[in-house]
């Protein structure tokens, strides 16, 4: 077979297989070991077989001339809605460039960092069954789910269909690219599209493969399709990823949380002593780590299931705060990367504590000798639980109807409450006759904001007066009819001995 230098492109239909003449093709790919992008150059042999894909020995760094990789490399186009690759006399394919670890940039839809985490378990899951090992049909299929992913996926479920966006695999006749089974080729890809719909939702983004060493490529030629590239060996062990999150509301006094994600594409386990966290404070609302801002708190996190609290402190007022990890292995590569989060804020300023309120009643029938009672009801905005020893009340007498505040009457009777739920209670005395009675409350909390504003109840009376048993007239004796003809006989029988 011919070896040439390669784009690969979707085909107009008429063209089942085609091998390119010789271009100056320059590829790029990203290889996990690899700190950065580049640029690489090589032969690809382009071969049909019902997904469109070529492979290369010989790719090599522009930069150095040094080979990219001792073993073959797969390409596998995953933009549907561009120009096809192949040379005519028409149309002949310009030499192009893609940039490597293009990541999210080469991903056509709107599924981002999510669609590149998409291909990388596509591929993962189905590139020994349905591509190598796979008829026409299947790898037919799997060239639809890679379009799909591409091009119309965007995170959901119900963006994974196959009769709508710009790939439609129930629109195709896989007869027409070589195929010999219409009913097997809609079976692969129904399976393949239940998969996707099943799984890609809850997809981590940083999903990578343990099996194979594969990097998105972007086309730098804007007409032509972008691609997958497939290394068949394990890619390096590599560091763990955290993903940091960071939660409560950004004001001075508040506590917020920070809290993470650990994953590692090689299963390898998290060290709970080793990761990491660290609180930043910036004035910019980006950063790209830690040492971009100030850190005002370190430590280590104790494992992904556990949270770290941080009080927002006067010094963070008007600035953005960061919950930045760097996670750690067991095993293997170690530690990651640290990551932070996007930013919480800006920290706002501390609310004024309110104080407690109270709303006193009373009760009882106002007359001299009588017993009043005195309650109330107490609230705090801040939810600041009461003082029982601290809330203090007053019986307050007035002759007028009506006061502002215990300072305009006179108080006959003051103390500590005890708190909601403890009457206290007063017997009116003679001296509070004619006046009208008050109880005046000033709630008191154990935090916060304290002591709250006294608070009166409206006026009982004017007091009434109740005469004591004490100080009633004597009742005068009565006579029967039988006692006073007696007493007047007596009477006059007196008189006539004073006569003699």
């Amino acid at each position: 077979m011919k070896t040439n230098y390669c784009i690969c492109k979707y085909p107009r239909k008429r063209m089942m297989r085609k091998t390119l003449p010789t271009l100056a093709a320059v590829l790029s790919l990203a290889v996990p070991s690899l700190s950065m992008a580049a640029f690489v150059s090589g032969p690809v042999t382009y071969t049909f077989s019902g997904i469109y894909s070529g492979t290369s020995q010989e790719l090599t760094y522009d930069a150095d001339n040094t080979p990219y990789s001792d073993q073959s490399v797969m390409l596998i186009c995953i933009d549907h809605a561009t120009d096809p690759p192949f040379t005519n006399a028409v149309d002949p394919v310009p030499i192009a460039q893609f940039d490597t670890e293009a990541g999210a940039s080469a991903i056509t839809g709107g599924s981002g960092a999510a669609g590149e985490a998409a291909i990388y378990w596509l591929l993962d899951q189905y590139y020994l069954s349905y591509y190598k090992n796979g008829s026409i049909e299947q790898r037919r299929a799997l060239q639809y789910a890679l379009w799909e992913i591409g091009n119309d996926y965007k995170g959901t479920a119900a963006s994974i269909d196959i009769a709508s966006g710009s790939s439609k695999p129930s629109a195709e006749d896989v007869t027409q690219y070589g195929g010999t089974d219409q009913a097997a080729f809609v079976s692969a890809y129904n399976t393949l599209y239940d998969a996707m719909r099943a799984n890609l939702p809850t997809l981590r983004t940083t999903y990578r493969s343990n099996t194979y060493t594969m990097d998105l490529f972007r086309n730098r030629d804007s007409r032509y399709q972008h691609m997958v590239a497939l290394i068949e060996k394990a890619p390096p062990n590599t560091v763990p990823i955290a993903v940091p999150s960071i939660t409560g509301t950004p004001q001075v006094g508040s506590s917020v949380t920070g809290q993470y994600t650990y994953a590692d594409n090689n299963a390898d386990v998290e060290d709970p002593s080793g990761t990491t966290y660290k609180f930043v404070t910036s004035p910019n609302s980006s950063i790209a780590n830690s040492s971009a801002g100030t850190t005002v708190a370190s430590g280590v996190t104790g494992g992904a299931s556990s949270s770290v609290p941080y009080t927002l402190q006067p010094a963070d007022l008007n600035q953005y705060l960061y919950y930045c990890v760097t996670p750690a292995a067991i095993t293997g590569a170690s530690p990651g990367l640290e990551a932070c989060t996007v930013a919480s804020g800006p920290v706002a300023a501390e609310p004024v504590n309110v104080v407690p309120t109270a709303i006193p009643t009373i009760s009882g029938v106002p007359k001299v000798g009588s017993v009043v009672s005195g309650n109330y009801s107490y609230a705090d905005t801040e939810g600041d639980i009461e003082a029982p020893a601290q809330t203090s009340y007053k019986f307050v007498t007035s002759t007028s109807s009506t006061i502002s505040g215990s300072g305009d009457g006179t108080v006959v009777a003051s103390g500590s409450t005890g708190g909601v739920g403890h009457p206290a209670t007063y017997t009116l005395q003679p001296s509070d006759l004619n006046k009208y009675v008050y109880f005046c409350v000033t709630p008191a909390a154990q935090t916060g904001a304290t002591p709250g504003l006294e608070v009166c109840t409206l006026a009982v009376g004017p007091v009434a007066n109740t005469i004591p048993s004490s100080q009633a007239p004597t009742p005068v004796p009565t006579l029967s009819a039988w006692a006073l003809a007696c007493l007047a006989a007596m009477l006059g029988f007196l008189g006539v001995r004073r006569r003699v």
